[in-house]
């Protein structure tokens, strides 16, 4: 049983690694700026690739500018799914949703707090 839900999360990372690449080569083909620059920090799918979430980094993107790039790509979504089943073998495309990942800030925003907790900590002691 513990090997079948192991091979079968391995499989699902396999899934989302390739959508992954072929997401990031089809944004890179757009000919939108506003979406072929965009870095993609991961993509996450259904089990049966019905749905996938990519998720875009969003520290350096403004709230005005994210909700020009939604209506971007809800106009180039149908040539992101034909690029997606012209490259793969599979039967349909999933449905795309794009979200503005700031884990990279947050995390960035933590790392400043531990520096300033730790020269802090390092003039208490002098």
């Amino acid at each position: 049983m513990q090997n079948k839900i192991t091979q079968g999360k391995v499989m699902q990372e396999r899934r989302e690694a390739f959508l992954h690449e072929i997401i990031n080569e089809a944004l890179g083909s757009l000919g939108d700026s506003m979406l072929n620059t965009l870095e993609v920090t991961r993509v996450q799918c259904s089990r049966g690739k019905h749905d996938a979430k990519i998720f875009i980094e969003s520290s350096n993107i403004d709230k005005d500018m994210q909700t020009k790039i939604l209506q971007a790509f809800k106009k180039a979504r149908p040539i992101v799914q034909e690029y997606i089943l012209s490259t793969t073998a599979w039967h349909s495309a999933p449905k795309l949703t794009l979200v503005f990942d700031d884990s990279l800030q947050i995390q960035n925003n933590l790392d400043k707090i531990f520096a300033q907790i730790h020269n802090q900590s390092n003039k208490d002691k002098t």
